[in-house]
């Protein structure tokens, strides 16, 4: 089993600096180019699969990886970003000024929670759903999703809750790969790897 998984190219949200979450934005232009970088290096590699969260930065990104692949790109629900409730949609300035107790947790090394959010414990539920789903796959599977759900998968594949703050820094259109080894356990081979993108990769992470 080899699992690539992909964030999504650099969207219209990222571009502007908001914290997205579940609010559906498409690629800006940057990110074509960034996925159009991606399908490339990986029509080198190969893959049996291309698999996506359905919202619509990471399924643009997809459709283009997968044209390139000779695939479809097939939904997949689980691999949907963090619900953050309420700071969706907002910069990190409206965020500080609605919300200053989460950014004071945040500060102190917390794990921030906001009102309406999925919940910590939902997330992890999904993804192991997604991951077990994933494992069982034959062969390479491309899986496009998000920050927020590539750093989480690689905590659970590690063994570290996610409700811990986050460990893994998850660029656009990076690559980190899970691998089974001759055990059969689950292991992280390489994570945000941008080298395939020649310096056009954009590192904020918000959503």
């Amino acid at each position: 089993m080899r699992l690539i998984l992909i964030r999504h190219g650099e969207s219209e949200g990222n571009a502007s600096g908001v914290i997205q979450g579940r609010v559906d934005f498409g690629l800006s232009p940057a990110g074509v180019r960034e996925a159009q970088a991606t399908a490339a290096f990986l029509a080198a590699c190969g893959a049996d699969r291309v698999v996506t969260s359905p919202l619509r930065r990471a399924a643009q990104t997809a459709e283009i990886i997968a044209g390139r692949l000779g695939h479809d790109a097939f939904p997949m629900p689980e691999l949907m970003e963090y619900d953050i409730g309420d700071a969706s949609g907002l910069t990190p300035g409206e965020l500080r000024q609605r919300f200053p107790e989460v950014l004071a947790a945040a500060a102190a090394g917390q794990r921030p929670t906001f009102p309406g959010e999925e919940g910590r414990d939902n997330f992890a539920v999904r993804l192991r759903k997604a991951l077990d789903e994933l494992a069982e796959a034959r062969g390479t599977t491309v899986a496009v999703a998000h920050g927020g759900v590539i750093s989480s998968l690689c905590h659970l594949v590690l063994g570290i809750g996610v409700n811990r703050p986050a460990a893994f820094h998850v660029a656009n259109c990076s690559l980190t790969e899970i691998v089974s080894d001759r055990s059969g356990r689950l292991v992280v081979a390489r994570h945000n790897d941008t080298c395939h993108l020649s310096g056009m990769a954009t590192f904020a992470d918000r959503g």
